[in-house]
């Protein structure tokens, strides 16, 4: 592996699986960029916010804050899972804003060169999938590398 990308949750799987990730990259001696996927109305929502805190204070908030905030906010959840005294890597945060997780994963590990991908999934029956389709089925079949799935 060369370097990872993990496509990160604030949950208890999501940090299982980032430590999984930064174990193989220590084990590696490569990095990893650590991708966040924030939802289309859940980011509008947070720009609105953003703006009426804005106008009760006299300052200019936008599009860049609600990012800024989401990487800050990303960036504590690597550090507090992964960067002890024992377990110190090189990673990078990318924070986007797409209603396509799989086309953003694939474009971002194209991008930054990632030849490993570490993601969380969930059991569904084949019918589920057929009906809801599944972000992890289709990275699988269209990542061109080694796919690491953490099922919840």
């Amino acid at each position: 592996m060369q370097r990872g990308l993990v496509l990160v949750e604030d949950t208890e799987n999501g940090r299982k699986l980032l430590a999984e990730a930064a174990a193989t990259a220590r084990g590696s001696e490569c990095g990893l960029v650590v991708l966040s996927i924030i939802r289309p109305e859940s980011f509008a929502a947070d720009v609105e916010t953003l703006e009426a805190m804005g106008d009760v204070e006299d300052a200019h908030y936008d599009e860049s804050n609600v990012l800024d905030a989401e990487r800050n906010a990303v960036q504590s959840f690597v550090d507090a899972a992964i960067n002890s005294e024992d377990m110190e890597i090189a990673y990078r945060v990318s924070v986007t804003s797409n209603d396509d997780d799989v086309d953003t994963v694939l474009q971002t590990a194209r991008e930054t060169a990632c030849d490993h991908l570490f993601v969380s999934g969930s059991q569904r029956s084949p019918t589920g999938k057929a009906i809801f389709g599944d972000r992890t089925q289709q990275l699988l079949l269209e990542f061109p590398g080694p796919v690491t799935v953490d099922l919840n």
